[in-house]
C-alpha cells in the first residue's frame, strides 16, 4: 500500500474526511501533527467533494507522498500505488 500525509489542521480536514469515504483508503489517526492516508491501487479525490479552495487544494500533498501522482489539476488528484523507492 502507498499513502500520503495530511497536515492535521482544520483547513485540510475535509481532505481526510473524503478519503475516509473511499473503500481503498484507510485514514490513520493524527500523529506528529499529521494524519496518514493509506491507499491501495489508484484513488481519485475530487476538489469539489472536499470543498477546498484552490490555494489549499494545491498544497494538500505538501506533507509527503509515498506513491505516484498520475493527475493533479484544479479538479482532481489521481494517486497510484507504487513499490518504487522514495
Amino acid at each position: 500500500m502507498s499513502g500520503f500525509f495530511v497536515l492535521d489542521v482544520p483547513e485540510f480536514s475535509a481532505l481526510a474526511h473524503v478519503a475516509e469515504q473511499n473503500p481503498n483508503c484507510v485514514v490513520h489517526p493524527a500523529g506528529g501533527g499529521y494524519r496518514y492516508v493509506q491507499f491501495h491501487g489508484a484513488i481519485d479525490i475530487r476538489r469539489q467533494d472536499t470543498g477546498l479552495s484552490e490555494a489549499v487544494w494545491f498544497g494538500c500533498l505538501t506533507g509527503g507522498l509515498d506513491g505516484k501522482i498520475d493527475t493533479f489539476n484544479k479538479d482532481v488528484i489521481r494517486l497510484v500505488e507504487t513499490n518504487e523507492p522514495i
